[in-house]
């Protein structure tokens, strides 16, 4: 699997320290830590908001050496905020907007379109004035116009925070099925969403004190709760039941944890 994203020995003010990275192309990954440990200004620098002189490869290009437009056409970047005006009256509007842009022709446009309200299951509010829409709605348009210009990257900077779980588990499921033609890197503040990824860097004071696989890194337990992270409620209770010799991996099926214990 090819690397999308390389970071070498990024350094940026007293905020971020050593950040050493290999983002692997079709990825869900997420970056996790405690408030102000340096996840936003990560994103921010590799969506080209913030300059930063270090070496910073996307797809083998520096990134330094791009320009803001070229960054924006492979780089999609949200920062949900759901008091943000969108331009027109209807979500329909705002995405064939973005459209309009791309160098593609009309029927490639059409299926384009098609396709994005498809997955983002926008299909019932296409003619719906996005201002209006609630928080859980708005967020998904915001997500469907930083991914229907097709971006070959999609920067998520703490998208759930205002988001219920049946509505983050929906949006979790939708980026597994974008990661199919896109690298998605997300930040978050809560476990629980690192374990639908594929890969997790956990951040404490601007460096990177654990990364690997969502689970591995989670059994690192005294670590991340000396950070304020809380463990994922089944992550939890399976290292504990582990200590006791109840359980032998972590589980993250209540009935079949259940069913293994009686056994």
């Amino acid at each position: 699997m090819n690397s999308i994203i390389t970071i070498k020995n990024l350094n940026y003010k007293d905020i971020l320290k050593n950040i050493n990275m290999n983002i692997k192309e079709n990825q869900l990954v997420a970056i996790s830590g405690s408030n102000k440990c340096g996840k936003t200004t990560l994103i921010k620098i590799l969506s080209g908001l913030l300059e930063s002189k270090e070496t910073i490869l996307l797809e083998k290009h520096a990134l330094s050496s791009l320009s803001q437009n070229e960054v924006d056409k492979k780089v999609g970047f949200v920062i949900p905020s759901i008091n943000m005006p969108f331009l027109f009256k209807t979500v329909e509007q705002e995405l064939k907007f973005i459209l309009n842009d791309l160098e593609v022709d009309k029927e490639n446009r059409k299926k384009r379109y098609q396709k994005i309200v498809s997955i983002f299951k926008l299909r019932g509010i296409t003619k719906k004035d996005p201002n209006q829409l609630y928080p859980f709605l708005k967020i998904k348009v915001l997500l469907a116009l930083a991914v229907i210009k097709k971006p070959k990257v999609l920067l998520l900077d703490d998208i759930f925070a205002i988001l219920r779980p049946k509505e983050i588990k929906e949006i979790i499921d939708i980026l597994n099925v974008l990661k199919e033609e896109l690298t998605i890197i997300m930040t978050t503040n809560h476990l629980e969403q690192t374990l639908y990824c594929d890969y997790l860097y956990i951040l404490n004071e601007g460096s990177i004190v654990l990364k690997g696989l969502p689970l591995e890194v989670l059994q690192e337990d005294s670590l991340l709760n000396k950070m304020g992270l809380s463990l994922p409620f089944m992550v939890d209770l399976s290292l504990k039941l582990k200590y006791y010799e109840l359980l032998d991996k972590i589980e993250l099926d209540m009935d079949r944890m259940v069913n293994t214990l009686w056994k």
